[in-house]
């Protein structure tokens, strides 16, 4: 299983930090790790894919915050409950199938309603090969992966598609079809700002961090 590797390169820093003069030249949303307007940078590098993610379950690890919803969804707030109850949020929480401290097994379609306002930081999304229906034998098959080379196997053998991010700044993805590589590759070479590079060791479980 191939991949890409996506980052931003350090001259276009200046887009981040409102360097004078980097407007004009910043590309339309956020542009930042915390997204409070615009797209996320997973949203908008990732386009291509995301008509495809209704093809399969996903296992989420991440932080719960990471997952912003749009902020229209909070409406119709519900005193007797003292809850938001918009129908958005409503499917969004029938989307989850298994939760537990920072996994979520989900529907794809939780990951496309979110993809927009998510935060781009620390995080690992994978599409299930096979579907689950509860977290248990993929995340026992996580933390039992004691090496990258035993990562690299084990999301080979589990996964479709794999994406990671590491500190809002590299995103990176791996997909068991040449086709949707090509997809990505080919739209990021018009997006302004972003490198793409080969990356072929899918070592990026979380515990891996520091060897990047």
């Amino acid at each position: 299983m191939e991949g890409l590797r996506i980052a931003r390169p350090p001259e276009s820093s200046g887009l981040r930090s409102g360097t004078p003069g980097s407007e004009a030249a910043a590309p339309r949303g956020s542009g930042a790790t915390f997204v409070s307007a615009g797209v996320s940078d997973f949203s908008r590098w990732f386009a291509p894919l995301r008509p495809h993610f209704g093809r399969w379950r996903w296992v989420l690890h991440a932080e719960p915050q990471l997952f912003r919803f749009p902020d229209h969804w909070y409406r119709d707030y519900d005193e007797a409950r003292g809850e938001f109850a918009s129908p958005e949020l409503r499917d969004a929480a029938r989307r989850v199938l298994d939760e537990r401290d920072d996994w979520r097994l989900v529907e794809g379609a939780y990951l496309d309603a979110v993809a927009d306002s998510l935060l781009d930081d620390w995080a690992d999304f994978y599409a299930l090969a096979e579907p689950l229906d509860r977290l248990d034998g993929f995340v026992e098959a996580y933390w039992a992966a004691q090496t990258p080379a035993a990562a690299h196997a084990l999301l080979a053998r589990t996964v479709a598609l794999h994406f990671s991010c590491v500190d809002g700044a590299v995103w990176e993805v791996h997909a068991s079809d040449p086709a949707l590589l090509d997809a990505v590759r080919e739209h990021v070479a018009g997006v302004h700002g972003v490198i793409a590079a080969d990356s072929s060791l899918m070592q990026s479980l979380l515990r891996y961090q520091s060897s990047r």
